[in-house]
């Protein structure tokens, strides 16, 4: 942080963690993500436009979460970095589709939104229609913008199947839906959401391998899955929070996580 207040100029893994200590903060605080603000304290503002694609769907979180407006400069920042960094329309490789379907809830809160499709990127313009469905429990601060439609977005980077592999190599299966922990949140449902609902002792496990193993950071993003589907899964996630705040360490992105999954445990 230089003299006058800004982040300087900062690799973009130190843009990308300066940014999810900011959207902390303001879960912390109560107050709206801010995100515009954040942009503006960058002096590399290319960076801080890949920090806000890196950070997906955890720039709404203190809107979903607790309620605070989502304002429309910020919707033109997320905007803005899609411009910068396009997503990938077809997706090939694991960590493609991991990014397409991560680009895909963004893009898809966003519209619900900002209610406006025409200002929001579009990456799934390419992808073909899929029905959206899935039985994650409320209630949830309800996005501005509620129209038809609205709660299912047009079309998805493909099969969920392709991206999470099969349940039975739960090991794996459990990696993958950390690295999708930008989708567990409320309001992003659909069919990967869905495919993760189904299997809740696979992601218990996970979650449990994790830990024993102390990947923090992968046990913290599989919390937020926990903490989001509920009872349904057979962990006590408020011991599983407890334990990784007492030894998960202080980094502002594992942090970030905690929180989320803090939050969605307090609506069971």
């Amino acid at each position: 942080m230089t003299a006058e207040g800004s982040v300087g100029r900062l690799s973009s893994a130190d843009s990308a963690a300066a940014l999810a200590g900011h959207v902390l903060g303001a879960l912390v605080e109560g107050r709206a993500a801010q995100v515009a603000d954040f942009l503006d304290s960058c002096a590399d503002v290319v960076a801080g436009l890949g920090a806000v694609r890196v950070a997906s769907t955890d720039v709404f979180a203190p809107h979903l979460l607790a309620g605070h407006p989502f304002e429309a400069r910020d919707a033109v920042v997320v905007a803005d970095a899609f411009g910068a960094f396009p997503p990938v329309s077809e997706p090939v490789t694991h960590e493609q589709r991991v990014m397409a379907w991560r680009d895909w809830a963004t893009t898809r809160l966003l519209d619900r939104l900002t209610g406006d499709r025409s200002s929001a990127p579009d990456p799934s313009s390419a992808w073909p229609a899929s029905p959206c469905a899935t039985g994650v429990p409320g209630p949830w601060p309800e996005p501005a913008a509620d129209r038809p439609g609205a709660s299912c977005a047009t079309g998805t980077p493909g099969d969920p199947a392709d991206v999470l592999g099969p349940v039975e190599e739960w090991p794996r299966w459990s990696a993958v839906v950390a690295q999708l922990y930008p989708l567990a949140l409320p309001g992003v449902d659909g069919p990967v959401v869905a495919a993760v609902s189904r299997e809740p002792l696979a992601l218990a496990r996970g979650t449990t391998r994790a830990v024993l193993r102390r990947d923090h950071a992968t046990a913290a993003r599989l919390a937020r899955w926990v903490a989001l589907l509920g009872d349904r899964v057979p962990l006590d996630v408020h011991a599983l929070l407890t334990h990784l705040r007492l030894h998960a360490g202080t980094g502002a992105r594992l942090l970030l996580d905690l929180a989320v999954a803090r939050r969605l445990a307090a609506h069971p």
